[in-house]
């Protein structure tokens, strides 16, 4: 048997593993959900050890599956910004915080004024938001001290991860760059941000290119795993960087939209190319790379699906609630809708935000309602491209992630966006990446091959009735700012 190689997802509400060849052939996927605490409101928490205990009993079953002697890398990707606090003992101290947890709402203007006090520090103001992990540690600081005062590193998910399977503290270019604690001109840590807010700096893990091997599977986890085989990991990188990674968006510089938990636009820019809206993510995969990708996020993405179809008809047949919308609705809906269900970051910057409905009558269908749902994410989505889009037009999207699988959807993004979409047929999420980065490390080159794949062309006669509808979209969107801006949220 060739080598194989093993591929790690710590999402927000599942873990997921894969097993690939050479070629990224995936000859094994395994998938454990699981669920967050929220002890308080607005409080999103984690005993990270959940995720090893998970994690352990994936290769457990791995390994029964393919001996552990083929197995040459283990690569690991994660949820971004999720906070792990770890102590001397390399223990975690507390609940990890996860990135949807906005706990620091009140806090983020404070923090956002400190940061304008220097030019080096003022970008970082613009990105810094609830869920970052320089706002969590300063959370801890303020509320928890004696907790904080036990750090003796900061880990994002991954990292704690590649801690616990290998003993070693690091953390990559993707998960620094976007944690408001690095410095994106000089592409270290930023020693503006340590002494505006007196931070320790040991606290810091090294920074490593993704694909770097950080170490080796330990003794104590070879034996709980039950082989002898002191298998590489490597450093690893946040999930929507591993997305964009395997989708080939890299290698093409064509944009990458991520429909999962939340709905993410990633931009790859060559060189290191950093815009004014999104957050310019370091995407240093191999040695030597100086690439930068903007990404946004619209948070809600596609949990508005199954919040319409699980909280409002009370069904889990997404497909077959789809199935349902006429042919002959698609590009005349009258009704609009708002997708901001839990707030945003990049555009609006408001976790207050919320969605909404317009254009109802008493003609108004649940088919018609729905159809809304599915084309205000996207509309939500083109704004927010638009507003991080490079100078040449894109010759395609690519689209990853659990909301890809609906024909329809996919179909209303070509549509909207009037530019064809790039479907691969063949699995390419986040796991897929990690297990890339894994190939990468141990080889310092990949034969993947996108060869089986869609092109979603646009419906050219829908394209002016869609533009038009957006323009209405962008009206509505600023009405809706404006009046949620003033609730009492």
């Amino acid at each position: 048997m060739s080598k194989l190689y093993i591929g790690i997802d710590i999402g927000t509400t599942s873990i997921k593993l894969t097993t690939v060849d050479q070629k990224m052939k995936a000859l094994a996927d395994l998938q454990y959900n699981y669920h967050y605490l929220t002890p308080k409101e607005n409080f999103n928490e984690i005993e990270p050890d959940v995720w090893l205990k998970i994690v352990m009993k994936g290769l457990k079953k791995l390994f029964q599956q393919f001996s552990s002697d083929f197995i040459a890398g283990i690569g690991i990707t994660g949820q971004m910004h999720t906070t792990v606090f770890v102590d001397q003992n390399k223990q975690a101290i507390r609940p990890a915080i996860l990135w949807n947890d906005t706990r620091t709402q009140e806090m983020i203007p404070k923090i956002k004024k400190q940061l304008q006090q220097t030019s080096r520090s003022a970008p970082i103001a613009k990105i810094v938001s609830t869920g970052s992990p320089l706002a969590n540690l300063l959370w801890l600081k303020e509320k928890e001290f004696e907790s904080y005062r036990k750090i003796h590193k900061v880990l994002i998910a991954k990292d704690y991860l590649v801690l616990k399977l290998t003993g070693t503290y690091s953390t990559d270019y993707c998960d620094a760059s976007t944690s408001s604690f690095f410095d994106l001109y000089q592409d270290q840590w930023s020693q503006e941000v340590v002494q505006i807010f007196d931070l320790p700096e040991k606290i810091f893990p090294v920074i490593h290119y993704s694909s770097k091997r950080v170490g080796m599977l330990t003794k104590g986890i070879q034996e709980k795993l039950g082989i002898n085989a002191a298998i590489p990991v490597v450093a690893g990188t946040g999930d929507n960087v591993a997305s964009a990674l395997v989708s080939g968006c890299f290698y093409n510089h064509q944009p990458l939209i991520s429909l999962g938990t939340s709905g993410v636009v990633a931009v790859p820019n060559e060189g290191h190319h950093l815009k004014e809206t999104g957050k310019n993510v370091v995407t240093k995969i191999q040695e030597g790379d100086s690439s930068v990708l903007t990404q946004g996020t619209v948070q809600a993405g596609a949990k508005v699906n199954s919040w319409w179809a699980e909280n409002i008809l009370h069904t889990d047949d997404f497909f077959g609630e789809q199935d349902k919308i006429p042919s002959s609705l698609i590009g005349k809906n009258n009704v609009l809708f708002f997708p901001h269900l839990n707030g945003e970051k990049t555009l609006y910057a408001s976790p207050k935000l919320r969605g909404a409905f317009a254009g109802l009558s008493l003609d108004t269908t649940r088919e018609a309602m729905y159809l809304a749902v599915l084309e205000g994410l996207v509309f939500g989505i083109r704004r927010l491209y638009e507003a991080m889009k490079n100078k040449e037009a894109p010759s395609y999207f690519s689209i990853v992630g659990g909301g890809a699988k609906s024909k329809l959807w996919i179909q209303l993004f070509a549509n909207i966006l009037q530019t064809p979409i790039k479907r691969i047929n063949t699995s390419q999420e986040a796991v897929h990446g990690a297990a890339l980065l894994a190939i990468l490390g141990v080889n310092d080159f990949s034969d993947i091959e996108h060869s089986d794949y869609q092109m979603i062309q646009p419906q050219t006669q829908l394209i002016s009735s869609y533009e038009e509808k957006y323009q209405n979209y962008l009206r509505l969107a600023n009405l809706i700012f404006d009046y949620t801006e003033n609730l009492n949220l």
